[in-house]
């Protein structure tokens, strides 16, 4: 080995000329302190760093380890260089030969070997110096190997035959022992004789060959002897033929015979062959195949799978003449199993059956089918042979595992009609995700698109379905992408809790500002008279479900193209009113939207499904005890259910499947446009007159800066809560539309097993805030602020980051907004705002850090119309604080009242309200 830097392992050095006529130094190293590094060098050369001669080397030593590994190598006698040598006993070790070696492979490889190998032995021949290295590996590989084998003691003196070969035994690792020099011949003999066939040095491996039957299940076994060419020689034949390669011939086929005993059986046709039964066969190419071939015999076998198959059911249909369409269209159904991809008929699984090891040959291989499998198939036929007729709804409850399947493979729809047209056409959306519509403004990330496609698939199949995006992945603005790719059909209704109805319309300008969009809401809506004709020049209408419920008697009259509902868990108990009533509606299709479409058990799915499809997914307990089945509980069920039926009725993605957390940015900013109560809004205004009136006679701009600071963080209050304004002990349930969505966040954020923070610029609203979510969640929140001591603050900290699962933290601004490390949480959710970006930015940084590994989500809760859109627009940088007002003002105090009125005043176009009992209804 040639090499500018001598490990300290490497000793003598002796010069050396390379065949370029270099003059280096040959460094000498024990094989063994080496072979790490070749091996390391033959499954990752550093092509770069290493020169030729040491990837050569590296190539043949990781062929010696596979020939070691396989135990293609025999022991041999060696007469020992050291020890006492004299007239009739000499000093002996045992040497280790590699075995099997392939000719042609040796003289590929001798043929490659660089000049530089042989540098110190330039008349020593490439094949030479491969066979010189492979046998140094071998050596070494199995003295090591033989020195952590416990043997029996050796005979000290060994003197006969047998002693000499216990001695032998007992020495392998190549320690020398003395023994007499005729037994020594003796046994070198012996040793040679035995291993002949492996180690002639044009070993050529017989060919063992097994040929499937034409019919039945003899399977025909021949071994062959290789000749010229690709010509095969029955060994029986070559054996007579093979002159002084006879007995290398016979040595190789006694070898076999011993290792595969079947050869042996009397009444074979002839030496070297013999008929195998299924059993045999299939032991031969799944084990004893494998076994052969390491002992150097050339394995010419069918390919055998290796993969047990997986048993499922078929449906083939085709009409009845019936003339009912789409789910209730009756059809002609015969039904098969199929294992992988190999169909079987009833009378198929019935001769199978009775064989001892039923193999069946598809797509060029050999598959073994298992006993157990195929009388469950059986029996599944035999059961289902009693229903010729199914109806396209009974098909795809099958195909869906809603009336369930005893074999792991479910069932799957080949032939014609609804369900199978339904089926090929859902295997193709998922092939062909869309592309971003025409007057879609944005870009949609991959699974969105995936999404649009199977929406898409749901409207040329007429199906409704669940959208099931996970919390944060954008479940708005591809439901956009999808209406606006349809705009000119009938309108569509969105139905959403009162909180995020402004969401729907602030998302439908900055995706799809070609909707025309009507938000139907609030005390200033169209009446019923006046209800159709608002929806006439409407593309899409957004309501809220309350709204909906008192306005059905109106809205049930139009024919919509779509109904959408959003947060969808809001009808997932079926008997209440707002559910019942919303099956009034008339749609073309429905639409659910929820991250979380099982937030108590399998019952809040069928609730959403069987209003998207109305009967489809059958009765209720049925649904359940189907998706049930399946040895799983809690979660894990749900999503094993929300995996059998997605592509189909549901469309789910998770944040945690890797391909979505790749695409996914470190964090997400989402903007939550909050509704406000009466009371909100006539505190609001009372604060806002208070203060243009007492203005007006205030004198001096130092007072009236103060007058009007002190307003607008009243007014800030009231967007918050009533309560954190009057500072009293009253309830919160229904009195902040603010509120009412922070507590939706929350939910969602449980539902997935998540953790959330909380800030808010006022302390004692926290606290209340801390206590509410408390009781309503049954989960207990802290509340982290500058009136507690370190200790408690630090115990705060600590026990949020060491709890698991579903938790949240109230945080004041001030306080908590810096210097903490709080990655236990991967929600942050801004309550109010503040007017420096800043401060916001560091709030968000207590989660969204080094050592965070998901996620992050940030709301920002904002009222529209009020204070606090104000904070948002400087926040973001559309305004200055000085242009909050007029931009000519320099000064707060400068503001006359109608400039304090534009400044902080409602903007009843823009504001989002709702009445008391709606939002009370929203949180039953």
């Amino acid at each position: 080995l040639a090499a500018t830097d001598a490990p300290e392992m490497w000793g003598g050095r002796s010069p050396v000329t390379l065949p370029s006529g270099e003059k280096t130094v040959a460094l000498e190293a024990n094989t063994s302190d080496v072979l790490g590094w070749l091996l390391a060098l033959s499954s990752d050369p550093p092509e770069d760093e290493i020169g030729p001669s040491a990837r050569w080397l590296s190539i043949v030593a990781a062929w010696a380890v596979s020939l070691a590994a396989r135990g293609a190598m025999t022991p041999t006698l060696r007469r020992s260089r050291t020890g006492r040598r004299n007239q009739n006993r000499s000093a002996f070790g045992v040497t280790w030969q590699p075995a099997l070696i392939d000719a042609d492979r040796l003289r590929i490889i001798g043929d490659a070997m660089p000049g530089a190998v042989a540098a110190l032995s330039p008349s020593v021949d490439g094949g030479t110096m491969a066979r010189s290295v492979l046998g140094e590996v071998v050596d070494v590989i199995c003295h090591d190997a033989a020195r952590r084998v416990e043997v029996p003691a050796a005979p000290d003196d060994p003197k006969t035959i047998a002693a000499a070969a216990e001695s032998f035994l007992a020495r392998l690792d190549g320690t020398a022992f003395d023994v007499p020099a005729g037994i020594a011949g003796e046994l070198t003999n012996a040793l040679e004789r035995w291993a002949t066939p492996v180690m002639s040095r044009n070993y050529r491996p017989l060919i063992v060959q097994l040929d499937p039957p034409d019919s039945g299940d003899a399977w025909h076994l021949a071994v062959f002897a290789p000749a010229k060419g690709e010509q095969l020689v029955p060994v029986e034949v070559a054996l007579v033929n093979a002159g002084n390669q006879r007995r290398e011939l016979e040595g190789n086929l006694v070898r076999l015979e011993r290792l595969y005993p079947p050869l042996l059986r009397p009444g074979s046709l002839r030496r070297g062959e013999v008929v195998l039964s299924q059993e045999e066969a299939w032991e031969l190419m799944s084990k004893i195949g494998l076994v052969l071939a390491d002992a150097g015999f050339e394995m010419r076998v069918p390919a055998l799978s290796r993969r047990k198959p997986t048993p499922s059911l078929r449906i083939f249909a085709e009409s009845s003449g019936e003339t009912s369409v789409g789910a209730h269209q009756l059809a002609n159904v015969s039904w098969t199993a199929v294992f992988d991809d190999i169909e079987l008929t009833a009378a198929d699984i019935a001769r199978l059956a009775k064989e001892a090891r039923p193999l069946v040959r598809a797509n060029g291989r050999w598959v073994a089918l298992d006993h157990a499998d195929l009388a469950a198939a059986a029996e599944a036929l035999a059961e289902r042979a009693k229903k010729p007729q199914m109806t396209g709804a009974e098909m795809l409850r099958q195909a869906l595992g809603l009336d369930g399947s005893p074999l792991a493979g479910g069932v799957s729809i080949d032939g014609s009609g609804w369900a199978a047209d339904l089926m090929a056409k859902a295997s193709t959306a998922s092939l062909a995700p869309a592309s971003n519509p025409e007057g879609f403004k944005g870009e949609l990330r991959s699974y969105q698109a995936d999404a649009l496609a199977w929406l898409k698939f749901l409207d040329t199949t007429n199906l409704g379905g669940c959208l099931a995006l996970d919390m944060g992945l954008g479940k708005t603005p591809t439901i956009l992408a999808h209406l606006v790719d349809s705009i000119g059909d009938a309108p569509s209704l969105v139905i959403a809790p009162p909180a995020v109805v402004g969401n729907w319309a602030s998302e439908a300008r900055r995706f799809t500002p070609e909707l025309s969009v009507v938000v139907h809401h609030g005390a200033g809506r169209s009446d019923h008279e006046d209800i159709a004709a608002e929806v006439e020049r409407a593309d899409v209408v957004i309501t809220t479900y309350g709204t909906a419920v008192r306005d059905i008697e109106a809205l049930e009259k139009i024919s919509w193209g779509r109904i959408v509902l959003d947060e969808a868990q809001a009808i997932k108990n079926p008997a209440n009113e707002t559910a019942q009533q919303l099956r009034r509606l008339n749609a073309s299709s429905r639409l659910a939207l929820t991250g979380t479409p099982i937030e108590n058990g399998l019952g809040d799915l069928w609730a959403i499904l069987d209003f998207t499809n109305p009967g489809l997914v059958g009765p209720r307990p049925h649904f359940i005890a189907q998706l049930s089945a399946t040895g799983t509980t809690g979660r894990d069920q749900g999503e094993t259910a929300l995996r059998a039926l997605n592509g189909i009725l549901v469309f789910r993605r998770t944040k945690s499947e890797p391909a979505i957390a790749a695409e996914l940015p470190d964090r997400i900013d989402e903007l939550d446009h909050c509704s406000m109560t009466p009371e909100q809004i006539g505190l609001y205004q009372a604060v806002l007159d208070s203060l243009v009136t007492g203005a007006a006679l205030e004198s001096g701009a130092d007072n009236r800066n103060g007058r009007i600071l002190a307003a607008i963080t009243a007014l800030k209050q009231i967007c918050n809560h009533p309560v954190a304004y009057r500072h009293d002990d009253g309830p919160l349930d229904g009195r902040s539309g603010k509120l009412a969505r922070l507590e939706e966040i929350i939910e969602q954020v449980y539902a997935a097993g998540e953790r959330a923070l909380v800030f808010t610029h006022f302390a004692e609203w926290g606290q209340k805030l801390a206590e509410h979510l408390s009781t309503r969640f049954d989960t207990p929140v802290g509340c982290y602020h500058g009136g507690q001591s370190r200790g408690a603050r630090d115990q705060l900290v600590a026990d949020f980051q060491a709890l698991e699962g579903p938790g949240t933290l109230v945080l004041s601004l001030k306080a908590g907004g810096t210097g903490l490390n709080l990655t236990n949480a991967n929600h942050v959710i801004l309550y109010d705002r503040w007017w420096n970006p800043a401060v916001e930015d560091q709030a968000r940084d207590r989660a969204w850090r080094i050592g965070q590994d998901k996620t992050v989500i940030a709301h920002r809760l904002v009222c529209p119309g009020t204070v606090d859109e104000r904070v948002e627009e400087v926040v973001a940088g559309k305004r200055h604080i000085a242009d909050l007002v007029l931009p000519k003002s320099s000064s707060l105090g400068d503001l006359d009242s109608t400039q304090l009125q534009t400044a902080l005043g409602l903007r009843t176009d823009e504001l989002l309200t709702d009445t008391d009992d709606e939002l009370e209804g929203s949180l039953a």
